[in-house]
C-alpha cells in the first residue's frame, strides 16, 4: 500500500541521508544490526516498566531498516548477503516488536496469531520472489505497513487504550492473513 512512498524515499534517500551516512562512515550492515538492537530493546523496555520508550524504539528500529537500504544504494554495496542478513532481521525484529506489544499488555494470543500471518507475508515474498515472481507491493500489509500500526498501538498503549490495542491486533492479523492470501494467488497467476 506504501508503494509510492517507498519508491519516493528510495529516489531520495540514496541520494541525500544515504550519501551523507555513507561519507560519515556509516555501513549498511551496521544500520541493521542497530535497527535490530532497537527492537532487542522494546521488550526490554516494557518488561521493565518503561512504556514510554516503546514508540521510539518502533520508529527508530523502522528508520534504520530504510536506511540501511539507502546507504547500501547510495554507496554501491548492494549485496545478496545484506539483502539476506537485511530479512532475516527484519523478522526477528519483527518478532521482538510484537513480544513488546505483548508484554504491554495486547492481547498475547491475537499477538501471536498476528506475528505468525506478519512472518507468513514475508515467507510468502521471499518464496514468490525465489520463484522468479515479481512480489514487491502486492498485499495490504507488507512490513512498512506494520510498523506504522505497532507506532500507532504503542502511542495508544500509553494512553492505556487496551481494548483499541486489541482490536486493532485483530485487524492487524485479519490483514495480514489477507495480504498472505493476496501474494498466493498473485504467484499462482504469475506462474500458472
Amino acid at each position: 500500500m506504501l508503494g509510492k512512498l517507498r519508491k519516493f524515499v528510495n529516489s531520495v534517500a540514496p541520494t541525500t541521508v544515504g550519501k551523507a551516512l555513507y561519507k560519515a562512515g556509516v555501513t549498511p550492515d551496521e544500520l541493521t544490526y542497530t535497527g535490530l538492537a532497537l527492537s532487542a530493546l522494546a521488550p526490554l523496555a516494557v518488561y521493565l516498566g518503561k512504556l514510554i520508550m516503546l514508540p521510539f524504539l518502533i520508529l527508530l528500529a523502522g528508520l534504520m531498516d530504510v536506511l540501511d537500504g539507502a546507504v547500501a544504494r547510495a554507496s554501491g554495496r548492494t549485496t545478496a548477503f545484506g539483502s539476506y542478513l537485511d530479512s532475516v532481521t527484519d523478522r526477528v525484529s519483527d518478532a521482538f516488536l510484537f513480544l513488546a506489544m505483548a508484554l504491554a499488555g495486547v492481547n498475547q494470543y491475537i499477538t501471536m496469531i498476528a506475528l505468525a500471518f506478519s512472518l507468513m507475508v514475508s515467507y510468502a515474498r521471499a518464496k514468490g520472489e525465489l520463484l522468479n515472481v515479481r512480489m514487491e507491493g502486492i498485499g495490504l500489509v507488507e512490513r512498512s505497513e506494520r510498523l506504522i500500526i505497532l507506532f500507532v498501538m504503542s502511542l495508544l498503549l500509553l494512553l492505556r487504550q487496551l481494548l483499541v490495542d486489541n482490536i486493532i491486533m485483530a485487524v492487524v492479523a485479519v490483514l495480514a492473513a489477507a495480504t498472505v492470501i493476496q501474494r498466493s494467488v498473485h504467484v499462482k497467476r504469475s506462474i500458472g
